[in-house]
């Protein structure tokens, strides 16, 4: 890559990041962040060897999405209340006419990190698009953020860049179980947490 393009490329990229208002959850991406502008993203959906349809933006935008009001909680004991919008699996995979016969799916994020999870689990997870009628940027997952509601933002998995149907895997794997974060405990347990829209302590 150029000097010139590589230059141009981190300056749209800060522009982007500045477009984007604060979110009022805290960050919890700390490891290094995608430098891909989101103008020039596009998602790659495939069933193993076979090539993959890519889909931009513009494209996700179109297709029918979800709207829902619904929590996301961090295991740092805060909870978030909003207003979010994506699409759903169920969307997503319907445009293969044979999914169904796939019974793992890998996800591979803009950074390298990899994730595996059973297809009929993955049902339960939405790709999240918006918050409260605002793109996520890279910070909070965006563009594509996949994430169950009922599972702790830890294990949430953001940056998405492809996903593949598989025929054969060696089980669910995600990278937080390397930092101790065991896949058995992401469903949110009940507890006290900082309910962050209504500024108190809630009990879930």
């Amino acid at each position: 890559m150029s000097l010139f393009r590589s230059l141009y490329l981190r300056e749209e990229k800060e522009k982007e990041l500045q477009s984007f208002s604060e979110r009022p959850w805290p960050s919890i991406f700390r490891d290094s962040l995608p430098t891909q502008p989101m103008s020039h993203y596009s998602l790659l959906v495939k069933i193993e060897s076979q090539l993959p349809k890519s889909i931009d933006m513009k494209q996700l935008f179109t297709m029918p999405s979800f709207n829902e009001n619904r929590r996301i909680t961090s295991k740092a004991g805060w909870t978030y209340y909003g207003h979010w919008k994506g699409i759903t699996f169920q969307t997503l995979f319907s445009l293969f006419a044979n999914a169904q016969i796939y019974p793992w799916v890998r996800m591979e994020s803009m950074t390298g990190l990899s994730y595996v999870i059973n297809r009929q689990d993955l049902m339960n997870y939405r790709i999240v698009t918006e918050c409260d009628g605002k793109p996520l940027s890279s910070l909070y997952g965006g563009p594509l953020w996949i994430h169950n509601f009922d599972y702790y933002i830890e294990y949430s998995i953001p940056h998405v860049k492809t996903i593949t149907l598989m025929q054969h895997e060696a089980g669910p794997s995600h990278p937080m179980e390397k930092l101790g974060f065991d896949l058995s405990h992401a469903r949110v347990e009940h507890g006290k947490y900082y309910d962050i829209h209504h500024e108190k302590i809630a009990t879930l």
